[in-house]
């Protein structure tokens, strides 16, 4: 187990204020304080500090606080892999919203029946939250479809995705293929910041010199099932990965709108940390095997 002393600082970290920390801990404020001095001065560094009133971490102490948690999973792994009973293999894996909503339900199903004893669980978020969340040891892996460190991640490519625009069957736009200009008066949904559908919008976007403020106005929206119905009471267009919307497609209460010279595939990936060791990259990899590919 890790050290009391680092157990508080990990404590503070979460918490960002001594006296909740003591609380948690069930120890004195003095003590909480003792404890971050006596780290600070053996590691020589400073660890947290005071701005405008507020506890802040300084970057050696988040590098401190990631690092910790960490080895805290490690130290977990170590002791599960050691215990005299044999349990299920559990673990806990991140999706982005389009893949967690839109394809991991048919993925889970067909896991379950191809593994019945494995317990699993599944964090949906953007692939910002879902980055830190792998760098804080808080989930094995994740499926993506954001941007990634490849430098600090390492990934397997699961699938390439064909990402649209769409509208409304009552808006016009949908009946021949239109130059990008055309879209411009026309209010865009989007994603949040931090999305990956987002930023591969933007990108698209940026490499035909197209800023996303082109459009007449744009609304940004955290939910895909929102946005679709949105659009289809003809209140904005947007664009969504095709998986997304294959059965509005398919009953046709949206519609493609097809853009000239303007194309986007996007892959999925599967990412995890190079430099942990982590648990369940054979169960990562199953995963992978049964991902639909190239829909």
């Amino acid at each position: 187990m890790l050290d009391y002393r680092y157990q508080t600082f990990l404590t503070l970290a979460e918490e960002m204020n001594y006296t909740h920390t003591a609380k948690k801990l069930h120890i004195t404020q003095p003590a909480v304080t003792q404890h971050i001095q006596y780290l600070q001065n053996e590691l020589k560094v400073e660890l947290v500090h005071y701005e405008n009133r507020q506890l802040t971490l300084t970057k050696k102490g988040q590098q401190l606080q990631k690092d910790l948690l960490l080895l805290q999973k490690e130290i977990l792994q170590i002791q599960s892999k050691l215990a005299p009973k044999e349990e299920a293999p559990s673990f806990t894996f991140g999706a982005t919203l389009t893949i967690g909503e839109y394809v991991m339900p048919e993925l889970i199903e067909k896991y379950i029946h191809a593994y019945p004893t494995h317990n699993l669980s599944m964090l949906v978020d953007n692939t910002t939250s879902l980055v830190e969340y792998l760098e804080h040891g808080k989930i094995d892996f994740a499926f993506v479809e954001g941007e990634f460190n490849q430098h600090l991640f390492g990934f397997r490519k699961i699938s390439d995705e064909s990402f649209i625009a769409v509208c409304a069957k009552s808006n016009p736009l949908w009946k021949k293929k239109q130059p990008m200009n055309e879209l411009f008066s026309h209010q865009l949904l989007i994603r949040e910041v931090g999305s990956g559908s987002r930023l591969i919008l933007e990108t698209a976007l940026k490499n035909k010199s197209i800023h996303i403020d082109s459009f007449i106005k744009t609304m940004m929206i955290g939910n895909i099932s929102s946005i679709k119905e949105l659009v289809k009471k003809d209140l904005g267009i947007t664009f969504l990965y095709r998986n997304a919307v294959e059965e509005e497609l398919g009953n046709g209460s949206l519609k493609e709108i097809k853009i000239i010279d303007f194309v986007i595939e996007h892959p999925f990936h599967l990412i995890y940390l190079k430099s942990a060791n982590v648990k369940g990259m054979e169960i990562a990899q199953n995963f992978s095997h049964l991902f639909p590919r190239n829909r």
